[in-house]
Formats: structure tokens, C-alpha cells, sequence
């Protein structure tokens, strides 16, 4: 929300009210926090501040797209392969961030496999 507060607070208490309808028959199963995290870091890199995500499905479209590496045979295996990232992509925009006095705090919020490895580039 990129509105004057104190001008708009009526409007935005409106918007806020109505959020959970929006999306309330969604059943998309798709995300794409590598393009909403790139957008929110473009929106505050200027000034700095604080990017707050809160993440509960493998982000699967768009960039940073990450794939469900996780394999039930290997969970005694000596050597764990999913310890490693799957990328950089998300190790780099944590550099980009930093750079800029951006901060992301990143809530991971699922049952299913997170990728954290790679997530927790941040």
C-alpha cells in the first residue's frame, strides 16, 4: 500500500476489511515470491527498510521458481543432498538487499517440504 495514511486511513481500513473476500474461492497453487520480493526490494531499495513475507507453499512460478527436491528413500542417507541450495537466486537479492539497508524477514509456514537451504539465502 503505498498511500498517505493519514489522508487515505478511511480507505485503507476499507481495503483491509475486504482482503479475506478477495481471495477467498482462490485455489491457485501457484507462487511467485522471487517476483513479489524483487518488487517490494524495487519499492524501498531508495530509502531502505523491511520487507515482511510469510511463505507456506514451495514458491514454484516465475523467478526463483525452486523445484520439491525432497526424497523419503535419502533421510538416513550418509551424505543429504537438500543441505546445499538449489540456487543463488535468492543468496544474490539478500546481497542486493543488504546493499541498500533492506532487511526480509521470511516466516516459513508449511507441513511440506520448504527448501529452507535455499530460501534461507536471506
Amino acid at each position: 500500500l503505498l498511500v498517505n495514511l493519514r489522508k487515505n486511513i478511511d480507505m485503507v481500513r476499507s481495503f483491509l476489511q475486504g482482503l479475506p473476500s478477495l481471495y477467498e474461492w482462490n485455489s491457485s497453487t501457484q507462487c511467485c515470491i522471487g517476483a513479489a520480493l524483487n518488487a517490494a526490494y524495487e519499492l524501498i531499495a531508495e530509502n531502505g527498510g523491511r520487507i515482511t513475507v510469510f511463505l507456506t507453499v514451495l514458491p514454484n512460478t516465475g523467478p526463483g521458481a525452486l523445484k520439491n527436491r525432497e526424497d523419503p528413500n535419502q533421510r538416513a542417507a550418509a551424505e543429504v543432498l537438500n543441505l546445499s541450495p538449489a540456487s543463488d537466486y535468492y543468496k544474490s537479492l539478500a546481497l542486493e538487499c543488504t546493499g541498500h539497508q533492506a532487511a526480509v524477514d521470511l516466516f516459513l509456514l508449511s507441513s511440506r517440504y520448504a527448501d529452507l537451504s535455499t530460501l534461507g539465502g536471506f
